[in-house]
């Protein structure tokens, strides 16, 4: 008496309709055994394609097989296509059975694969089904490719949107409840904030997603309305609009992609530079919001003055010189004495580096957990090899541990990401408030217009006889208003030093904690 695994798969309705369904491969199977007088050990049933053998039932058939060996003597199906549509994977897989003593066959289509000729109808009966699964595979690949040039979107559908049909019944996309995180992570993009940054805020309010598919989000057009048609044969790539609406618009993505690669707003670009005007563009008009423009006047005996003015007409103008005399006194009003500075900085290394040694502590145990669920899994597998449990309950362990190694492994990599690079970016920032008015003055034209550019976030005004800005670098302005508060302390005006957190601590240095 043969010792038999009986094996059914079906992948389509339509091969229901012509009589391959789960039921009736089965039903013939089972008259196969009882005319033969075979034990049926096991039955693994599987909807998946033939294409591969990555197929969930036929894993836990060959796990059965393996831990079992002893006395599993066959494997029987009702024809070969049931088995494979894959001609190579097919010999491995043969092979591999062979190797623990285990046969395999059809019971409508028999082969005894000890006889060489043998082979060769072998080969028959599984290349056949590989062609013609190659040709609906062709067919399929150019009906999909002519429903995307229609704007139909053929496949899963992506975060953010559902599959639907519209009313004429083409394949499209409906916004899901997570189109609006979607939005939101694409308008926080343009705000300068770092994408893992903006991915993580996300996170917190529902869009569970990775930091490499993140990226991925935030490139595809898909959110713009669009539908990819990719390259066939002759035929290049391109995009097509689709069926579907739009979470962002055009300007928002194609700023957000600008970003991306690194290119930043371009800003209006003057006829020439000029060493007399470093401050041409970052003027505001007080009278009407625009940029303030720079020119030179020639005087009645001879040589040129310069001036900043309007160029709408609203009567703004003044002389160059002044502008920069104010301007450096600015610049002087953010300065920043070095002990203070030192002060400030020791205070922000020693709170950082206590979180840091708290995070590391945290990654060390995470680390000791995802090796100590690693050897559990490792446990069970040679538990089931051994037969001292069954594969559903191996299989649904399973599942459950590296639901929380995965897990574990988003938190790891949080924490290891998590505050690098302030320290640096705060150091640097100190030596510029150290130096902010020298500095300026020593650099060249370029330099200039970069250094203004990258302090003030918005345009500078002149104002009875002051120059003003309305808004200051976010990150630098904190750094400005808490040594000032130091250099308080330090002259005795303040003695609490309990309000100096610095606000990117809560999202730079100090992991979350449970």
């Amino acid at each position: 008496m043969k010792n038999t695994i009986l094996y059914t798969r079906v992948s389509t309705d339509d091969q229901a309709d012509h009589g391959f369904s789960l039921p009736y491969q089965k039903e013939v199977l089972d008259r196969f055994c009882n005319l033969k007088n075979h034990n049926i050990l096991r039955h693994f049933q599987d909807d998946y394609s033939a294409k591969t053998f990555d197929r969930p039932e036929w894993k836990k058939l060959m796990l059965y097989c393996k831990a079992n060996r002893k006395i599993v003597d066959e494997i029987l199906f009702t024809k070969w296509d049931r088995f494979s549509r894959n001609t190579g994977e097919a010999y491995q897989v043969i092979d591999s059975l062979r190797r623990m003593g285990i046969k395999v066959n059809s019971i409508e289509q028999p082969l005894d694969l000890e006889l060489p000729d043998n082979k060769i109808m072998l080969a028959i009966y599984l290349a056949v089904p590989e062609v013609e699964n190659d040709k609906i595979s062709i067919r399929t690949t150019e009906g999909s490719r002519r429903a995307n040039k229609e704007g139909c979107w053929t496949s899963t559908a992506p975060i953010g949107y559902k599959n639907q049909r519209t009313l004429e019944g083409k394949a499209s996309l409906i916004q899901s409840d997570k189109a609006e995180l979607i939005k939101e992570s694409f308008i926080l993009m343009t705000r300068g904030l770092p994408a893992d940054e903006v991915r993580r805020m996300m996170y917190k309010k529902g869009l569970k997603i990775s930091k490499s598919r993140f990226h991925i989000l935030i490139r595809n057009p898909v959110y713009n309305g669009k539908v990819k048609v990719p390259a066939y044969k002759n035929e290049d790539m391109y995009y097509v609009e689709g069926l579907h609406d739009a979470i962002v618009s055009d300007n928002l993505f194609n700023r957000v992609q600008e970003i991306l690669e690194g290119r930043k707003k371009k800003k209006k670009k003057w006829a020439t530079k000029n060493e007399n005007l470093p401050l041409r563009g970052h003027i505001k008009c007080t009278k009407c919001g625009k940029n303030l423009t720079g020119s030179a006047s020639t005087g009645r005996w001879g040589g040129k003055y310069y001036y900043y003015h309007c160029r709408l007409g609203c009567r703004e103008r003044f002389k160059v010189d002044e502008a920069h005399q104010m301007f450096e006194e600015l610049l002087e009003s953010y300065t920043i004495d070095r002990g203070v500075s030192e002060l400030y900085y020791d205070v922000i290394s020693e709170k950082y580096g206590n979180n840091k040694r708290v995070r590391t502590t945290k990654m060390n145990k995470i680390e000791k957990e995802i090796k100590d669920l690693k050897e559990i899994i490792s446990t069970a597998e040679d538990n089931l090899f051994e037969g001292k449990i069954d594969i559903t309950t191996f299989e649904k362990g399973k599942a459950k541990y590296q639901k929380k190694i995965a897990d574990l492994e988003f938190d790891y990599t949080e924490l290891k990401n998590h505050g690098v690079g302030y320290m640096k970016q705060i150091k640097k920032a100190l030596k510029l408030f150290e130096n902010l008015k020298t500095l300026y003055n020593d650099t060249a034209w370029e330099g200039k217009q970069i250094l203004v550019g990258s302090i003030f976030s918005e345009k500078i005004f002149f104002k009875n006889n002051e120059c003003r800005t309305p808004r200051f670098n976010i990150f630098l302005e904190d750094i400005f208003l808490k040594t000032n508060m130091l250099h308080k302390i330090k002259t005795g005006q303040n003695s609490n030093i309990s309000n100096l957190s610095c606000p990117v601590t809560s999202a730079g240095f100090k992991p979350a904690t449970s």
